[in-house]
């Protein structure tokens, strides 16, 4: 699958600028089983509705048929120059029926959606004020910094750890299929983008397999 056009140089100078100026993604729902909240398909799409237009930015978002049962979404960025970037982003369906297909589309929708602009999200807190948010940026910033001076989770937690989440990922069907999803899980439970589980402190591991064991 081809993934840009042959030229970028226009499209890429209108990204870097609608950047610029696209707010985080309010985090306006909950995960009934892990109670985090998370920014949804809508406040993701809000967040950069108004701002692509203005730059001569478009997405499309199409489903791509396979033939391993996946339910495979492909986001294409357009340029009124003609130019595009495109992605596929394919899940494992939880369970092989209409919500099983629309639950996966949805998630691939989302994440691709942020991905391909590099939307973040944050609390929906309109009422709180700059001094208060800034108080939270410092507060995060202290627990980033504690978290890198934390040695690495140990032996028997990480073992623990791998056990849980191979069986909550089961279904997947290979290992890179597994790793997204484990991934994504992480990151939505913990508000943050976790590239690998590395990044968790002991605490932070003992939390997560506190909250799926309830």
């Amino acid at each position: 699958m081809q993934c840009q056009s042959d030229n970028i140089q226009e499209i890429a100078a209108a990204i870097a600028t609608a950047q610029a100026a696209i707010p985080p993604a309010a985090k306006n729902a909950q995960n009934p089983h892990l109670r985090n909240r998370y920014a949804d398909l809508a406040a993701v799409w809000a967040a950069v509705r108004d701002e692509l237009p203005k730059h001569g930015l478009a997405v499309v978002q199409t489903m791509v048929p396979r033939d391993d049962g996946k339910a495979c979404v492909r986001t294409l960025l357009t340029h009124t120059s003609g130019q595009w970037i495109a992605g596929e982003c394919a899940l494992p369906v939880p369970k092989a029926d209409p919500q099983g297909y629309g639950s996966a589309i949805t998630y691939a929708r989302r994440y691709s959606l942020s991905a391909m602009l590099g939307v973040v999200s944050e609390d929906d807190d309109d009422a709180e004020g700059a001094g208060a948010r800034a108080k939270k940026r410092d507060v995060q910033q202290q627990r980033d910094d504690a978290r890198a001076a934390q040695p690495p989770m140990n032996q028997a937690l990480r073992k623990a750890f791998q056990a849980a989440m191979g069986k909550r990922h089961a279904a997947a069907p290979d290992a890179e299929a597994k790793r997204t999803a484990i991934l994504s899980e992480l990151s939505q439970f913990f508000a943050r983008t976790i590239s690998t589980s590395n990044e968790l402190t002991d605490a932070e591991v003992k939390e997560f397999l506190d909250a799926i064991k309830e």
